[in-house]
């Protein structure tokens, strides 16, 4: 953290362009990349806990962040201008890893979408009165009051991405077809999806 704060004081002209950053060189603590996806019988519970959700806002945009596995700011994000629906993509101009990206719409995505849009009245998906932004904002409670009645522990909302990418793993899906989907700009980030599925382990075993 204090490394990047020093660069991004030297790129801002707060200090001095020739000035040494005295975190340099600094080693880092090991992380442990987050593998949590929920597994069938909590998919089971959360499709019913969220089919019974009251809110359709929420609901539609926990289904999008599934059906899409893209980010949660880009998916509150998403305006309608974005949404190509006659030949099923959805548009990101600005993500992560700073390239636009254009994703291919599911059927249940491509469905979803096009239900919206018959009730649409914003240029946003999920319209906001009272953020400043004018979009809606992340959900906490909303994420909470859910995960009890579904009954599911330590689940993120980011987690619904890595949901996704790991069930194109268990399906059998490459690592590149995984990375493209979920909008990853190198291979290291897609490899934590190598090793989710234990099928093929329990094959080879069980053989």
């Amino acid at each position: 953290l204090l490394h990047h704060m020093y660069n991004k004081a030297i790129e801002w002209g707060v200090i001095p362009r020739n000035s040494d950053n005295p975190a340099a060189g600094t080693r880092k603590f090991p992380e442990k990349s987050r593998d949590r996806f929920m597994n069938g019988a909590e998919i089971k519970r959360f499709f019913e806990a969220l089919y019974n959700e009251p809110n359709d806002r929420f609901r539609n945009y926990v289904l999008l962040s599934l059906f899409l596995g893209q980010r949660r700011n880009n998916i509150l994000s998403i305006r309608w201008s974005d949404v190509d629906l006659d030949n099923g993509l959805v548009y990101f101009s600005e993500t992560k890893n700073g390239e636009p990206l254009q994703l291919p719409l599911s059927t249940h995505a491509h469905a979803l979408l096009t239900q919206m849009q018959q009730t649409q009245s914003s240029e946003w998906l999920f319209p906001s009165a009272t953020s400043a932004s004018g979009h809606y904002e992340e959900p906490k409670k909303a994420w909470q009051q859910l995960l009890e009645r579904a009954n599911i522990e330590n689940l993120r909302m980011h987690d619904l991405r890595r949901t996704l990418g790991s069930y194109q793993a268990i399906a059998g899906s490459s690592l590149h077809i995984i990375g493209r989907s979920l909008g990853h700009k190198s291979m290291a980030a897609t490899e934590v999806y190598a090793r989710l599925s234990t099928d093929p382990v329990r094959e080879s075993v069980q053989r």
